[in-house]
């Protein structure tokens, strides 16, 4: 299940800061039709450089902190070997994020610097997503590897290259016997679910007086005993620990 035919004309690798426009066009055109997205940035379409300006801004951050976020791309051949999926996946939890607030502070006193978001729904987006983390995932700690955010262009879907980039966490929870956890939207459910990721529970994101809400699945792959040993087993055979 999840499985796609290998696509020779995809390759999937670490990114760098020289993906980072690139990647943020995979943001941009790949995010738009999940519903969150249009609960943060409702007036995107009216404000185009804002919210590009900070996507770039949010995606650097990632990229300039490779001991926490491994910001893994999937290129391909038939878009000059750019990027066309993404994926953000926190490998060292413990780790405070270094960064800004994404030009909306927390200090409701505070005027957002960017036009594209709605600020009190940004807000609420981020505290109930940190809670959840907390509530669901934390008892993990670091034994877990927790995917952020996937998306892939949508003239390139259908190709294998989100369950690809899926995969590469599976691997790396796998290899050193971990969780791997996801706080999953409408849009990506079904993927983890084909991947074999349990739902541990889900909540709901909705600004106080308002109908306009959103519903959040967590997720996890648990840690393997037998697929450590048999990394273990391989990895001796071919001289690679």
């Amino acid at each position: 299940m999840g499985d796609h035919p290998t696509d020779p004309r995809l390759t999937l690798r670490t990114a760098t800061l020289d993906d980072l426009e690139d990647i943020a066009t995979v943001a941009l055109e790949g995010f738009p039709d999940d519903p969150e997205f249009d609960y943060r940035f409702p007036y995107r379409f009216e404000r185009p450089d804002d919210n590009r300006r900070w996507i770039v801004q949010e995606y650097r951050e990632y990229l300039e902190q490779p001991d926490k976020y491994a910001v893994i791309v999937v290129t391909a051949s038939d878009n000059d070997d750019k990027a066309v999926a993404l994926s953000v996946w926190d490998i060292s939890v413990s780790k405070s994020h270094q960064g800004s607030d994404l030009g909306v502070p927390d200090d409701l006193q505070e005027e957002p610097r960017r036009r594209d978001v709605n600020a009190l729904h940004f807000r609420e987006f981020k505290r109930r997503m940190n809670d959840a983390f907390d509530f669901y995932f934390g008892q993990y700690g670091d034994g877990q590897i927790h995917l952020w955010l996937l998306a892939t262009l949508p003239d390139f879907r259908r190709r294998g290259a989100g369950t690809r980039l899926c995969r590469w966490g599976l691997e790396q929870a796998s290899q050193r016997l971990l969780h791997a956890t996801v706080l999953a939207s409408p849009m990506g459910k079904r993927l983890y679910e084909e991947l074999s990721f349990a739902t541990c529970g889900s909540f709901i994101v909705q600004a106080g007086g308002e109908t306009e809400k959103l519903e959040i699945w967590a997720m996890s792959y648990p840690k393997t005993e037998g697929r450590r040993s048999i990394w273990s087993w391989a990895s001796r055979l071919l001289g690679l620990s």
